[in-house]
C-alpha cells in the first residue's frame, strides 16, 4: 500500500521538494500544475508556489534553521537546545512577547524576503490535513503544542536528514489518521554561494585573494546582494568547529549579563580574554560583533549612549549616501580616514557598533537599490568598503604574524602588505603605523618574538620601498626570528623536563653547556639537525628560574595579599610574556585545587576600568 508521495520540481531560482504522508497520500488528487504555478491542497489547506513567493492558507506553518542574519527572539536566544525558528500560520506576538493565535491563517511570502530574513538557503512549510472540526485558532494552537518543540530543537534540519526529519514530525505530532505535507524550499544560488564560500573558508580559514575575487564574481553572476552575502559568510565563520566553542562562550556571558541587567567591567574582562583567544585562533571577530548586537539590543543589559565616534561616523555614511550628491566629492577623502579610524578604533575596543553600523548601511543601500533602481549609493558604499577589507586583511595577517608561529611567510604575503601600505599612506602620510603597527606593538599579549617581528616587518617594508631591500631579505629575517621562536619553544620545554630532575650542575656555566649538548642530541634524534646557539639556551635557563621564583615564592604572597601590583611589576620586568604566566596562573590553581574566582580577580584587578 501506499504511504506517502514525493514530489521535486523547479520554479524560478528555487527547487522545491514536497513529502506527502499519511492516509489522503494514495489519493491522486492533491496537486494541480500550471506554467506559473504548482498548488497543493487538501480538506481547507493549501500552498501554492510560484516563481516570486509562496501562498497558503489552513492549519500550519513555516520553520528553518536559525543562521546568523535571522533575528532571534530573545526567549530562543538564551536557549542552547532551540535552533531552528517556527512560525504558525495566523499567530503573532504581542507587545507583551505572547504568542496570539487567530483565525486569519492565510498570507504569503515573497521568495527574496522569505530567504532574506529566514534562512538563506532552505525553508520548510507544513500543513495538516485532518477532520478535526475545532475552530483554526485552537487548532493551530494544539498543533504548535504537540510538534513545535521537536521542531524548534531538532538538528535533522542541519544534517540534511530529510527522512528522519519527517518520521520525527509524524511521530511528535501522534496523529496517524492526519496527512502531512512538508515543503523544502531551496534556492539554488545562495546554495551555490554558501557551498563555494564554505569549502574555501573550511579549507584553512583564511581567503586568499584570488579566493575573494572568485567569491565576488560568483556572487555578481548569481545576483547574490551584499547584505545577503554578509549573512552567508558570517553563518559560516560561526559553523566552523573550531570558531563555534569560543563564539558560544561569549554568547554565555552576554547572557549572564543580561540576566543580572547590567554588564560588568569582569565580564568585559572576560570578552576582552576570548577576543584575544580569538585573534591567536584566527576567529573573525565580526561573530562577536555580531552575537552583541543580536543579544545587547535585543535586552535589558546597560549600555553606554552612543559613543561620539560612532556618531560622527553615522554622519558621515548619511552624508555620503543619502543626501546632496554635490557634497560628496568635497568631503570623502578626509571623511573616509575618518571611518578607517572608527573602524579602527571599534576593533581595538571590541565595540560591535561600528560593524553592526555598515551592516545597516548595507541593508538600507540594497533596499534603496531594490525599490528605487538607484545603485549609487551600493556603489559608493563598495567603494569605501573597500578600504574596510584591506584594514581587516592587514590587521588579520599581522595579527596572525605576531601571535602565531605557523604562519606561511610567502613573498605574497609582503607585495600585498606594501600595496595596502601604499594606500592606507596615500590618504595620510603615516595612517598604516598608526593604525596598524603602532597599536600591535602596544598589545600587552603579544610576545617578545612577535613584537620583534612586527618591527621587522615594518621596518622591512619602509626599506623595499626605498628599494633598500628586497622581498625576499625581508621574509628571511622574519623567518629567522620564527625559526628561533619555534627552536626557543622546543629547547625551553627540554630544559624544563631535565630540571625536573637532579642536575645540580646547571648551576655552572660547565653544567648548562653539557645540558646544551645533551639537548642538541636529543634534537638530532628527533630529525632537528640544529645548533642551540649559547645566548637562547641560557634565555631558557633563566627564564626557567624566573617561571620557579613566580610559582614558589612570589605568586602564593599575590594570592594571600592579593597584591595585584606585584604581579603586574613582576609581569612587566620578568621579560617573560604575560599570556605564558596566565597560563601558568591557571595550571598552578588547577594544581592547587584553589578557587579560579580568585584568579579572575587578581587577573581583572589589572584590567583598566572603562572611562
Amino acid at each position: 500500500m501506499i504511504k506517502d508521495l514525493r514530489f521535486h520540481g523547479s520554479l524560478g531560482r528555487v527547487d522545491f521538494s514536497v513529502h506527502i504522508c499519511g492516509p489522503e497520500a494514495k489519493n491522486p488528487f492533491l496537486y494541480e500544475e500550471s506554467p506559473e504555478s504548482v498548488r497543493f491542497f487538501s480538506k481547507g489547506n493549501e500552498l501554492i508556489i510560484t516563481a516570486g513567493q509562496v501562498r497558503y492558507r489552513g492549519t500550519g506553518g513555516s520553520f528553518c534553521e536559525y543562521m546568523f542574519g535571522v533575528e532571534k527572539s530573545l526567549k530562543d536566544l538564551v536557549k542552547k537546545e532551540v535552533l531552528n525558528r517556527l512560525i504558525m500560520f495566523g499567530a503573532f506576538l504581542d507587545s507583551s512577547e505572547r504568542l496570539v493565535f487567530t483565525n486569519n491563517t492565510e498570507g504569503s511570502e515573497p521568495f527574496e524576503r522569505l530567504f532574506l530574513q529566514g534562512n538563506a538557503v532552505k525553508n520548510y512549510y507544513f500543513f495538516i490535513s485532518s477532520d478535526y472540526g475545532k475552530e483554526t485558532r485552537r487548532r493551530q494552537k494544539e498543533i504548535l503544542g504537540e510538534v513545535g518543540k521537536f521542531l524548534k530543537r531538532t538538528d535533522l534540519l542541519s544534517q540534511e536528514r530529510d527522512s528522519e526529519l519527517i518520521d520525527g514530525f509524524l511521530k511528535a505530532l501522534k496523529e496517524p489518521a492526519a496527512t502531512v505535507f512538508i515543503f523544502k524550499l531551496l534556492h539554488r544560488n545562495n546554495q551555490a554561494y554558501y557551498n563555494a564560500f564554505k569549502e574555501l573558508y573550511f579549507r584553512d580559514k583564511n581567503l586568499r585573494r584570488d579566493d575573494e575575487l572568485y567569491l565576488s564574481e560568483l556572487a555578481a553572476r548569481l545576483g547574490i546582494e551584499l547584505y545577503q552575502q554578509e549573512r552567508m559568510k558570517i553563518d559560516i565563520m560561526y559553523r566552523h568547529p573550531e570558531n563555534r566553542p569560543i563564539a558560544d562562550q561569549h554568547r554565555d556571558i552576554l547572557i549572564s549579563a543580561l540576566e543580572m541587567g547590567e554588564l560588568e567591567y569582569s565580564q568585559l574582562a572576560r570578552l576582552r580574554r576570548l577576543k584575544t583567544l580569538s585573534i591567536r585562533n584566527r576567529i573573525p571577530g565580526l561573530l562577536f560583533e555580531k552575537l552583541d548586537g543580536l543579544l545587547l539590543r535585543g535586552g535589558s543589559v546597560q549600555e553606554p549612549e552612543e559613543k561620539e565616534y560612532l556618531r560622527e561616523s553615522r554622519s558621515i555614511l548619511e552624508t555620503l549616501f543619502f543626501k546632496d550628491p554635490a557634497l560628496k566629492s568635497n568631503i570623502i577623502r578626509d571623511d573616509i580616514i575618518k571611518l578607517i579610524r572608527a573602524k579602527h578604533r571599534a576593533y581595538t575596543e571590541g565595540d560591535m557598533g561600528f560593524e553592526q553600523l555598515l551592516l545597516d548601511v548595507g541593508k538600507l543601500c540594497d533596499e534603496t537599490a531594490r525599490e528605487s533602481g538607484d545603485y549609487s549609493p551600493l556603489e559608493e558604499l563598495s567603494s569605501i568598503i573597500t578600504y574596510f577589507d584591506r584594514y581587516d586583511h592587514v590587521q588579520s595577517n599581522l595579527s596572525q604574524l605576531a601571535f602565531r608561529q605557523d604562519m606561511n611567510l610567502k613573498d605574497d604575503f609582503l607585495r600585498s602588505l606594501i600595496g595596502n601600505k601604499k594606500e592606507f599612506d596615500s590618504l595620510e602620510d603615516g595612517l598604516f603605523n598608526e593604525i596598524f603597527v603602532k597599536d600591535l606593538l602596544g598589545n600587552k599579549y603579544i610576545t617578545n618574538y612577535g613584537k620583534r617581528k612586527i618591527k621587522t616587518l615594518a621596518d622591512g617594508v619602509g626599506r623595499v620601498v626605498t628599494g633598500d631591500a628586497s622581498l625576499r631579505d625581508v621574509i628571511a629575517g622574519l623567518r629567522m626570528i620564527s625559526d628561533e621562536e619555534r627552536l626557543y619553544g622546543i629547547v625551553h620545554s627540554l630544559v624544563k623536563q631535565k630540571l625536573r630532575g637532579l642536575y645540580p650542575e646547571a648551576d655552572s656555566k660547565e653544567g648548562r653547556e653539557e645540558i646544551r649538548r645533551e639537548i642538541e642530541r636529543e634534537l638530532i634524534e628527533r630529525g632537528i639537525a640544529v645548533k642551540v646557539p649559547g645566548k637562547l639556551f641560557e634565555k631558557c635557563f633563566y627564564d626557567i628560574r624566573k617561571e620557579s621564583f613566580y610559582l614558589n615564592h612570589l605568586l602564593p604572597v599575590i594570592i594571600k595579599t592579593t597584591d595585584t601590583r606585584l604581579r603586574e611589576d613582576f609581569i612587566l620586568n620578568s621579560g617573560l610574556d604575560r599570556f605564558y604566566i596566565e597560563t601558568m596562573e591557571k595550571n598552578y590553581f588547577e594544581e592547587k585545587k584553589l578557587d579560579k574566582f580568585l584568579l579572575e580577580l587578581l587577573r581583572e584587578s589589572a584590567e583598566p576600568q572603562p572611562g
